[in-house]
């Protein structure tokens, strides 16, 4: 069964949030808030937990994972960043957008597209997501989520607990989730364009 902290989702509790912090360092795999949804982590370099998520998932190994950032400059380490995204991800980070952009050598292999060399990367503005980045004080790998075979998201607070209670290690609850996705940005692409329609505003990326 996972450890479960129920966390106030403006002010998450810091001794909470640092045992989840120990969790994740030690290899497992957390569900966590997002403005967005629930997502699945786990740290960037735990290649036990990522198999465990494919699992849970059902995901092929090509899978573009997300890597959730807690500042800008994070990010620039582990996607190459240029003026032209930079402004875009200036202008819409913290948010509910994911952005395509070609992954550094920091970047696992097995977490980056089979067809080419790019990685998801955003920011939460959610404050129980943005304290666990933090706090970790590096990148986690995410995926929304939902266990194989649901096409639907879990949003019920009591339908969350019992569905990953046995497939997690942990789990930051705030309550019900929202069921809304990120909107997903390819910024390689050229032109820019927008790969799914999300949560958030793609009227306003500028392009």
């Amino acid at each position: 069964m996972a450890q479960v902290w129920n966390v106030h989702p403006e002010n998450p509790q810091l001794r909470a949030i640092d045992q989840a912090v120990d969790l994740l360092a030690s290899g497992g795999v957390l569900l966590c808030p997002t403005e967005c949804s629930y997502v699945l982590l786990h740290g960037i370099a735990e290649k036990n937990a990522h198999e465990r998520v494919l699992k849970i998932r059902d995901l092929p190994p090509g899978h573009l994972f997300t890597l959730m950032c807690d500042s800008l400059s994070q990010l620039s380490l582990y996607a190459l960043v240029g003026s032209v995204e930079h402004r875009i991800l200036r202008k819409h980070c913290p948010g509910p957008f994911t952005f395509v952009l070609e992954a550094t050598r920091l970047v696992p292999k097995n977490v980056y597209g089979p067809k080419r060399k790019t990685i998801g990367v955003r920011i939460s503005e959610h404050p129980v997501c943005q304290a666990l980045v933090q706090r970790y004080g590096a990148p986690v790998i995410t995926t929304t989520a939902r266990i194989a075979g649901n096409t639907q998201l879990e949003a019920d607070a009591l339908d969350i607990i019992n569905t990953f209670d046995k497939r997690v290690d942990g789990i930051l609850f705030c309550g019900d989730g929202l069921v809304e996705e990120t909107t997903i940005v390819d910024l390689v692409a050229n032109p820019p364009c927008v790969i799914r329609q999300g949560r958030g505003d793609s009227g306003k990326l500028g392009f």
